[in-house]
This record gives structure tokens, sequence and C-alpha cells, in this order.
């Protein structure tokens, strides 16, 4: 992993937005993002793995990601494949504020960032000719820099308008082997990882499930389990008080030097300094 690949990479800082038309890169990790992200394909092919499930990434395809949903958007670019996407990180409560005098799609958008929900995905191939215009209008206005809160809230209202009120059909879940994988993960991460009562559980050879995993994701079972570890430990140190080895002790981990060590790879920042900088956003 790159040292600008870290995860909960975003930063908005003092920013309500960030905005990107991209056509260049692969992607290829587990990550979130502490705001709520959008994700709209406008070439190219791939996989997406969310909520312990794998979706196809094809153009015309809009993939909502409420804050601190871990997923992994794996897309190679070759000749052949070329990714060109658009990435939306939002202040998604500074837009909800914004939008208390609508309450009916104030209480839509609050279906999209609730963390307690599934993430959305959404086939909108039809309207994908005023998506893009939509997306190119706003790109426009950053690049000039004349975009203001309406013009955020415009943006994101008018994607909703293309969002199904029913989405339950869009979505197309495929139980992989990398799913089943991921959810016994999800089950058993703070205990000692054993591959083979994993091999058990699915039903499935050591070797056969190492080398599936890492085809249908692009990573192995050792940086997906490492990955939602962290997650869970981001989620001790901005909650509670627990010292560094109890947090490392509560998420799988044997013991501290290593905790803090796969942290570090991980997030770019010892656990302390984390928790340093997450108390400091909150005041």
């Amino acid at each position: 992993m790159a040292v600008t690949d870290f995860l909960e990479r975003i930063a908005l800082n003092d920013r309500q937005i960030s905005f990107n038309r991209m056509n260049k890169g692969s992607a290829n990790y587990f990550h979130w993002h502490q705001c709520l992200e959008m994700l709209f394909v406008s070439r190219g092919y791939g996989i997406v793995m969310v909520d312990n499930q794998q979706y196809t990434l094809r153009p015309g395809r809009l993939f909502v990601f409420p804050p601190f949903k871990l997923h992994k958007v794996f897309v190679v670019q070759t000749d052949k494949n070329h990714y060109e996407r658009t990435t939306v990180h939002l202040d998604h409560q500074l837009l909800d504020g914004f939008l208390q005098p609508f309450p009916q799609r104030q209480a839509r958008f609050a279906r999209l960032w609730d963390s307690n929900r599934d993430s959305h995905i959404y086939d909108l191939t039809a309207s994908a000719v005023h998506i893009e215009a939509i997306l190119e209008h706003f790109h426009q206005l950053q690049q000039a820099g004349a975009h203001h809160w309406e013009d955020i809230a415009m943006l994101v209202l008018q994607l909703m308008a293309f969002m199904p009120e029913q989405e339950g059909q869009q979505k197309t879940i495929s139980r992989t082997t990398a799913s089943k994988v991921m959810q016994w993960i999800e089950e058993n991460y703070v205990q000692k990882f054993s591959l083979a009562e994993l091999s058990a559980s699915v039903g499935l050879s050591q070797s056969y499930i190492s080398r599936v995993f890492s085809q249908e994701t692009g990573g192995s079972i050792a940086d997906f389990l490492a990955t939602r570890r962290i997650k869970r430990a981001c989620e001790l140190l901005r909650s509670t008080d627990l010292s560094v080895e109890a947090v490392g002790s509560q998420c799988g981990f044997a013991d501290a030097p290593y905790f803090i060590t796969c942290f570090r790879k991980l997030i770019g920042r010892t656990p302390l300094q984390y928790r340093k900088a997450a108390l400091r956003l909150e005041l």
C-alpha cells in the first residue's frame, strides 16, 4: 500500500466536499472514509466489495457508501479497460442541516448516509448522459472556484432524483467464495485467526480459499483481516478511553507492538496520534 493510499485518506478538513473526475489509475484496496462517498462509473469494468458482498462495477452504476463503510473497488486499468469515474466525498452532516427546510429530501438523504444501512448500488445507465452533464457542470464550477453550498446541495439533490425509490431490486448479490470468507471474518475477526477453522466453515480447502480469495478481490485474506481489525480499532480509539493495548486486544491483535505496527502501516500514524487527531476534530 502506497503512502498516499492510507485508509481514511480523504480529509475534508474545512472543505464541505471533495470532488474528482478521474480517468487514470487502477483501484485495489479495502478502505473507508469518515464522510459519505459517491462513485459514478463512466467507463471501465471491475468489482466492488462491500457489506461482505460482491457487485459488478460497470458504466452507468452509482455506488453510495455511508461513512465508515468498509469497501473495496477492484479495477485493473489496461488499454482495453479504461477506468473513468467521478468520486464525491461529502460532509453529510452539514448538508443534512442545510436540507432541513425540505424534510422529505432530508429524510431520503439521511437514509444514504446511515451507517447502519447497507451501501446503495444503482444502475443508472439509462440516465448516464444526464448524470454526466450534471457532474461536468459541477466540475466546471469547482475548477473556477465558483461553487457554493447551494451548488453542492443542488448536485446531491439532482443525483438523488435519479435514484429509484425502491432500490432493493437494483442489487445483484453474488455469494462468491470471497463474500463467504468476508462474512466469516466479520463474525470472527476478534478471535485468534485460524485458516483451518475458516476452511472447515466454508467447506473448501485452505489452499483453494486463499487462491480464490486473491483472484476475486486482488488481495489476501490476511490483508482483509488486518483491515477489518484496524477499522474496529479506529472506532474504539474514537469512542472510548481504553488503552492502546486494550484496544488491540479487543480487536484480535496478540500484542500491543504488533497492533501499533499494523495500525501505523494502514493508517499512517500511531493509535495515540490517531486518537488525538480524532479528538481535535470533535472540538
